[in-house]
Parts: structure tokens; sequence; C-alpha cells
């Protein structure tokens, strides 16, 4: 699994590739949260996104832990990054722990939302 940052003017884009499983998903979100309280610090804080476009899960069990631990990361830090290139398969589970609606998918990093309409282009 890699993970790496990349600043814009208007966002940081957080990009994790590779395997996720049970084990290594704690990782994924420190990573997460580091780079959001990193940001809050910042004189201007700018917009998360988290891209999981080359993301892959390994085993059900992993998944439901990493949404959690993604709830965790958006109750804790009071700030709710964008995610995008989100699998359909892996938003339906996603969708489905989402008691409180607080994940929002986009196409790409651009922001672009799943109908087309661009919200924010970098």
């Amino acid at each position: 699994m890699k993970a790496k940052v990349s600043h814009h003017s208007t966002s940081i884009v957080i990009s994790i590739d590779g395997k996720v499983d049970y084990e290594t998903q704690d990782g994924v979100c420190n990573f997460i949260n580091t780079t959001i309280e990193r940001n809050k610090r910042d004189q201007t804080a700018k917009q998360i996104i988290v891209n999981l476009q080359n993301l892959e899960f390994v085993g059900s069990s992993g998944i439901t832990q990493f949404v959690q631990s993604l709830k965790n990361i958006h109750n804790e830090t009071h700030f709710t990054p964008k995610y995008c290139g989100v699998r359909s398969e892996f938003q339906k589970i996603i969708k489905a722990f989402d008691d409180e609606n607080e994940f929002d998918f986009y196409d790409d990093a651009s922001l672009s939302k799943q109908n087309g309409k661009a919200v924010i282009n970098q």
C-alpha cells in the first residue's frame, strides 16, 4: 500500500494505492487523519480530497473496518474530506454504513460529480 499527498492551490489530494485489508487499514486511516490535522493548522485550510481510485480491498472485514475508521476521522476532526475514484461496489458498501450521509463521492480529483457537473476544478 502506498500513500502520497499532492498540494494544489485550493486542495490537498491524498492518493491511496494498493491493497488494504483488516490489518493495514489502520495505517491508511492514520495517514488521512494526520494530513487533515496538519491542514487544519495551516492559515489557509484547503479542501481534502481522498483519491481511492487505485485502492483494492482484500476481504469484506477490511472494508467495514475501513469505513468505520473513516467515519471516526469525520467525527474526531470535525472535517469531512471528499472522496473520488471510489468504485461503485465500494460506494454501495460505504453507503450501507453511512447513516448520517457523511460521504460525498466524485469521479475524480477535480471533484466532478457523477452527473457530470463540476463542483471544483484544480
